[in-house]
């Protein structure tokens, strides 16, 4: 179970930024995820250098949203790192276009493409997309499948659906959003529990500060890890 926990490190400062990795080396964690709070304090290469130091694998949480041909150059340059990620995420409304050049650029690395962001809830997804959250998913999600993207990004309510679509259940679903019962949800609009989203198929959960805000991480951790096995 260890291998479908991605430990989020979500911040700016470098200090923190490897604490966090040596917690998920100290946690046997194999991957984390580092987006544009630490890219924008740093650098993609520093995030590269980071994951290496600690033996990590990691997703770049790039959130690609532009054209293709500057999507693109983005996918090469994150590609080139002396230590790539497996991942590197996008925004599905970028488009067909965007989506199957730069999986084609990305090779081996999977591009996952974001849907609808988790923070966003059903009267906010309404105004923004004119339809509900489940259904604006399943657009874009069939979209990416089309454009042979590698995976998906979505809230776990949604992932049942993505999993059980001949179109879309071949795409790995990385899943932020989930928080066990007695944790908080934060930003997070569409959620569940952890154990929840492994049933519903989810391959890959990203969690953070349920473990990364906790008085002892390492208990966190185990507490999660036998929540999901023992659900």
């Amino acid at each position: 179970m260890k291998e479908r926990i991605i430990l989020a490190v979500d911040t700016s400062e470098v200090e923190r930024a490897e604490q966090l990795a040596e917690t998920a080396r100290m946690l046997g964690a194999v991957s984390i995820k580092m987006g544009l709070e630490l890219s924008s304090a740093t650098s993609w290469r520093f995030c590269s250098d980071l994951a290496a130091e600690y033996n990590l694998e990691w997703v770049a949480d790039a959130k690609l949203d532009d054209i293709p041909n500057t999507v693109v150059g983005a996918v090469r340059n994150i590609k080139s790192l002396p230590h790539p990620p497996f991942g590197i995420t996008m925004h599905t409304t970028a488009g067909f276009e965007a989506m199957k050049r730069a999986q084609e650029e990305a090779e081996t690395i999977k591009m996952l493409g974001v849907t609808v962001l988790t923070s966003l809830g059903y009267d906010e997804t309404l105004a923004i997309f004119r339809t509900s959250p489940a259904r604006k998913v399943m657009e874009l999600a069939e979209m990416a499948a089309e454009a042979n993207l590698g995976g998906l990004v979505a809230s776990p309510q949604e992932v049942a659906q993505i999993k059980s679509n001949p179109r879309t259940k071949q795409l790995l679903a990385m899943i932020p959003g989930t928080r066990s019962s007695k944790s908080q949800t934060h930003d997070q609009a569409r959620t569940t529990t952890p154990a929840e989203a492994i049933k519903r198929g989810a391959d890959l959960l990203v969690i953070g500060r349920q473990i990364t805000g906790a008085e002892n991480p390492i208990q966190a951790y185990n507490e999660l890890i036998a929540e999901i096995e023992n659900c």
